[in-house]
C-alpha cells in the first residue's frame, strides 16, 4: 500500500504536477466557497469556457498561453456585460449565448484538422506537462488570491450575507462581487494550463459545495474547501498514475466525488 502511494512521487513529472495542483487548491477551494455564497457559479463556468478562443489563438501564434487566457477572459466578460444589457434577452440568456458562441468558436479552432496535434489539450489541460514557469505563475497567483481573500474577508462576508448593512458600512455589494469575479478570472488563468478549459471549474466549485454542506462556520468552510481541493488533486494524480488515465480529468472527478458524498446532507447555517 505504501508503495502505491509513494511510487508516483519518484517521478519528477508527477512531483511538478502535485506542486501545481496543491498551489491551485490554495486559491480554488476558498474561492469556490465565496463564489457559491454569492451565487456566481454560472459566472465561474462562463469565464472558464469563454476564454477558449483566446487560448487557441495564443497557441497558434506561439504566444504565452497566459496572455491568450487573459485576453479571452476580458473578451468573454465584455461580451457578457454587453449582451446582458439587452432586457429582451435577460442576463442568463445573454450569458448562455455569448459563452456558447465563444466555446464553439474555440472548439472549431482547437479541433480543426490543420491545428497542431496538441492544441486539443487546451480543452482538458495537461497537468503532467506543467513546467517551472507554470509553477511560478500558479504560485504567485495562488498567494495573491489567498491574500486578497484574507484581506477582504470582513467586507466579503458582510456584502454576501447582509447587503443592506454592507452599503451602510461602506462595503458596497456590487463592488465586492466584481472583486470576487476578478479573483475568479485570475484563478482561471492560472489553472487553465493544468486542468484545461472544460475541467478547471470542477476544482473551484465542487470542494466549496462540499465544504458548505459540512461546516457551520465560514472560516472552517474555507479551510475545508482548500483541503478537499488538495486531496482531490493528490487522489486524482495517484489514480492517473496507476490507471493510466488523464490527470486533469481524474482530479476533476475526485473533486466532484467529494461533493457527491455530501449530497445527502442538508447544508449548514453559518453563525
Amino acid at each position: 500500500m505504501l508503495a502505491w502511494l509513494t511510487d508516483p512521487l519518484a517521478s519528477p513529472v508527477v512531483q511538478r504536477a502535485l506542486a501545481e495542483v496543491l498551489l491551485l487548491a490554495v486559491a480554488c477551494g476558498p474561492l469556490g466557497v465565496w463564489v457559491l455564497l454569492y451565487r456566481d457559479a454560472y459566472a465561474a463556468e462562463s469565464l472558464s469556457h469563454g476564454m477558449l478562443p483566446g487560448l487557441v489563438l495564443a497557441a497558434l501564434a506561439g504566444a504565452p498561453l497566459v496572455l491568450g487566457a487573459t485576453a479571452g477572459v476580458l473578451v468573454a466578460a465584455a461580451g457578457i456585460a454587453l449582451v446582458g444589457r439587452d432586457q429582451r434577452l435577460g442576463s442568463e440568456v445573454g450569458v448562455a449565448v455569448v459563452v456558447s458562441t465563444l466555446l464553439g468558436l474555440g472548439g472549431i479552432l482547437a479541433l480543426a484538422p490543420a491545428a497542431p496535434p496538441r492544441l486539443a489539450e487546451l480543452l482538458f489541460g495537461d497537468l503532467l506537462g506543467v513546467d517551472g514557469a507554470d509553477l511560478v505563475l500558479a504560485g504567485v497567483l495562488a498567494v495573491a488570491v489567498a491574500l486578497a481573500l484574507a484581506g477582504g474577508y470582513r467586507s466579503l462576508a458582510l456584502a454576501g450575507f447582509d447587503r443592506t448593512s454592507a452599503r451602510a458600512l461602506g462595503a458596497p455589494p456590487l463592488r465586492w462581487e466584481l472583486a470576487l469575479l476578478a479573483l475568479l478570472a485570475v484563478t482561471t488563468v492560472a489553472a487553465v494550463q493544468g486542468l484545461g478549459n472544460l475541467l478547471l471549474v470542477a476544482l473551484v466549485l465542487a470542494p466549496g459545495a462540499a465544504a458548505l454542506r459540512v461546516c457551520r462556520r465560514l472560516p472552517a468552510a474555507l479551510a475545508l474547501a482548500a483541503g478537499l481541493a488538495a486531496l482531490a488533486g493528490i487522489a486524482g494524480l495517484l489514480l492517473s498514475f496507476h490507471l493510466q488515465i488523464a490527470a486533469g480529468a481524474a482530479v476533476a472527478l475526485c473533486a466532484v466525488g467529494a461533493a457527491a458524498v455530501t449530497i445527502p446532507l442538508r447544508g449548514r447555517s453559518f453563525h
